[in-house]
């Protein structure tokens, strides 16, 4: 029995303590709001540094209201949700149906700004995100794993060799690898619902995050890549061993063998460009490019229908995969394990005092 209740104890420390190593910490930011100089006011945004439930309030300030003009100035109380991370983005829905999504930067400010509309919130204390910076100059890519399946890791700059376990809610920093093992699979998200679905042997690099100019890189394997919104104007790129996808909101798979980048677009249409001759083609839905150091091959056709399957016999249904901002919280894993644990010790005891009793 007591052999029995070691392995139990082992094993809640080897699998809960890691997930422990990021402490969940409220957060406030304090900061003011204005509307093209008609009113403006205060307002505070409530958080937890590794992602979830968020809150923001506004208080008008109403000696600055200009009745004349016809604007008005209601203060708000709204639930959103907090994506996590020094550079993750607070999202809020208005009654009307509107969003307001505040952009945080390295930990400090969260920034809202549309429509002669300026919202500026600091955060109170920014050393509450000191654990996710792991090196100085590094940055949060905003990707976050939504869904892992088997053996999958992540290695970042200075030593891409050092690979680690990767987990639920860790940040992935710009210049990370990540890899899937064999019979093993990965579902990447960003905070604009964009999203990677990696095969078994796959391995990414996220160069830089989801912003007007974004891009990333296949190194070997074959990933299912949703682009749900872009930012206006804005383009994302794919790069491979023999061209470059460029995107604005679609739906595609690329394969990458290292001699060969072949593209198979879902939804929409990929502009693919040969690294070799420069040649790009557009290539729309239901429809395949491979290439090579020869150039680009002829546009063949496929059945959408077949690719869909095969990738949700992967990872599920692709299109209900989504970003997720609700991210475990660290101390209730713990507690969880810990009461667990306590409950093994209570029926353990209570077994080997029944023992005793039945031997005397």
């Amino acid at each position: 029995m007591i052999k029995k209740l070691f392995l139990c104890f082992l094993f809640l420390f080897i699998f809960i303590t890691p997930i422990y190593a990021i402490e969940s910490v409220s957060g406030e930011a304090i900061g003011t709001f204005s509307f093209q100089g008609s009113f403006s006011g205060t307002g505070t945004i409530y958080f937890v540094n590794t992602g979830g439930d968020a809150e923001l309030t506004t208080v008008c300030d109403m000696t600055t209201v200009d009745t004349a003009s016809g604007e008005r100035c209601e203060g708000l109380f709204l639930k959103g949700s907090f994506t996590g991370g020094p550079n993750g983005a607070a999202i809020f829905t208005t009654a009307s149906g509107g969003e307001l999504k505040f952009q945080l930067k390295d930990g400090k400010v969260f920034s809202f700004a549309t429509q002669g509309i300026t919202m500026n919130f600091n955060v109170t204390d920014p050393s509450i995100f000191d654990d996710w910076i792991e090196a100085k100059e590094t940055r949060d890519s905003g990707a976050r794993a939504s869904d892992l399946s088997g053996q999958v890791e992540i290695a970042c700059p200075p030593d891409l060799e050092a690979w680690d376990v990767m987990k639920m809610g860790r940040v992935i920093l710009i210049d990370c690898h990540l890899k899937t093992g064999e019979d093993s699979s990965a579902v990447i998200s960003f905070s604009d619902m964009t999203t990677f679905t990696m095969k078994p042997e796959s391995e990414i690099v996220i160069d830089t995050p989801p912003q007007k100019d974004s891009k990333w890189k296949l190194l070997v394997g074959d990933i299912w890549v949703n682009v749900k919104q872009m930012v206006k104007n804005g383009t994302m790129k794919g790069h491979m061993s023999q061209a470059v996808a460029g995107i604005k909101g679609t739906t595609f798979v690329l394969t990458e063998t290292g001699s060969e980048s072949t593209i198979k677009v879902i939804e929409g249409v990929v502009n693919f460009e040969s690294l070799a001759t420069g040649v790009a083609v557009d290539v729309a839905s239901g429809e395949s490019v491979t290439a090579t150091s020869a150039g680009l091959s002829e546009k063949t056709t496929f059945d959408i229908s077949v690719e869909e399957k095969n990738w949700q016999t992967i990872s599920g249904p692709i299109e209900k995969k989504s970003f997720a901002v609700n991210n475990p919280n660290p101390k209730i894993i713990y507690f969880v394990g810990a009461g667990l644990f306590l409950l093994i010790l209570i029926v353990g005891g209570a077994v080997v005092l029944k023992q005793r009793k039945q031997v005397n």
